[in-house]
């Protein structure tokens, strides 16, 4: 398994460069040709974020790590989506890239938490 200084490097790391790409004119995503395709880009960006602040969180021992995780990944996405609205000019904010971003974060939440709550200890 990862050692904890691992996983924080990748979320950090993650996290930088989801603003950059979020933030800078990118045309270079490929197109798979369906209406919501960056809908779809949106919730697996922040399901990923929201998984692996969940690592860094649970390796810490802390309570409450996936519900933490998911405030984060809310948080951190809805500033994001403001800021492209803000900072640039080839990007604009939109309520359905934060309800994506939500989405992704609820899903692997979701996820994590039945999965925490399957997990047969040995005997």
């Amino acid at each position: 398994m990862l050692n904890k200084r691992v996983f924080l490097f990748l979320a950090i790391t993650y996290t930088v460069a989801l603003a950059t790409i979020c933030l800078v004119k990118n045309d270079g995503l490929p197109y798979f040709g369906t209406n919501y395709e960056d809908k779809i880009y949106h919730l697996i960006a922040y399901a990923i974020l929201c998984f692996l602040w969940y690592k860094v969180l649970n390796s810490e021992k802390i309570k409450h790590a996936i519900t933490i995780a998911l405030v984060i990944s809310i948080i951190y996405g809805t500033i994001i989506e403001v800021l492209q609205g803000q900072l640039t000019t080839t990007r604009d904010a939109s309520i359905g890239d934060i309800v994506a971003n939500i989405v992704g974060a609820v899903i692997i939440s979701l996820i994590l938490t039945i999965r925490k709550k399957t997990i047969v200890k040995k005997l």
